[in-house]
């Protein structure tokens, strides 16, 4: 998403913009487990939580 400009502002740089972005930790579980849906880290399914 689009960096504040306050954030840059506090470090020294002013009049400029900017765009962050990262790959968290359960898209890579998500590639390498071969998960389809994001949702399944967050739900209570027992089915899903034993099979890791």
């Amino acid at each position: 998403g689009m960096v504040n400009n306050a954030v840059f502002e506090a470090i020294g740089y002013e009049n400029v913009s900017g765009f962050a972005f990262g790959m968290g930790i359960e898209r890579l579980a998500m590639l390498t487990c071969q998960i389809n849906d994001l949702r399944s880290f967050f739900e209570t399914d027992l089915r899903v939580l034993e099979s890791f």
